[in-house]
């Protein structure tokens, strides 16, 4: 008969699908990632990346603006979307394409104009199958331009991936 009253809890094996990887992604890989997979971000750089962390950067001079000269809405939110992506990746330890935007939320506070864009992106939660990223978009004088809460849905190892 198994004793109830041990304080040492039974886990189960950690979702290799979602563990955190020996190694996250450096920025370099990520910068890499962003080249094959997506051509239309060139203005934005990773700075700094860890499981948890991951600082972007963007040439707010390349991005779209609205008249006025401010940073269009949409822009704001690719950017913090794909900081998110990018962060998840970077813990994940590999490339994971399938991994899909399940919810945005974005609050515009301020109007950024064209300059250097900083998107701070850190994890709020890992779990096995949503990811949540709470991510600021500020601009060169380090004003918050924009709040977001990202949520996206992380596929099992190999899904979609063409493994099968």
């Amino acid at each position: 008969m198994r004793d109830t009253g041990s304080p040492i809890r039974e886990t189960q094996a950690p979702d290799p699908a979602t563990a955190p990887a020996a190694r996250p992604l450096s920025p370099d890989e990520l910068n890499a990632l962003v080249q094959r997979q997506f051509p239309d971000y060139a203005a934005c750089r990773v700075t700094d990346a860890s499981g948890t962390y991951l600082l972007m950067e963007a040439d707010g001079a390349r991005l779209r603006t609205r008249p006025g000269g401010t940073i269009s809405g949409p822009e704001q939110a690719g950017l913090v979307d794909l900081a998110a992506f990018l962060l998840i990746n970077a813990r994940l330890g590999r490339p994971t394409p399938m991994a899909l935007t399940t919810s945005l939320q974005i609050s515009y506070l301020n109007r950024p104009r064209p300059g250097l864009l900083r998107t701070h992106a850190r994890m709020a939660k890992f779990g096995r199958r949503l990811c949540v990223v709470l991510a600021e978009l500020r601009d060169e004088a380090g004003d918050l331009a924009a709040s977001a809460t990202v949520t996206y849905s992380v596929p099992p190892a190999g899904a979609g991936q063409g493994t099968g």
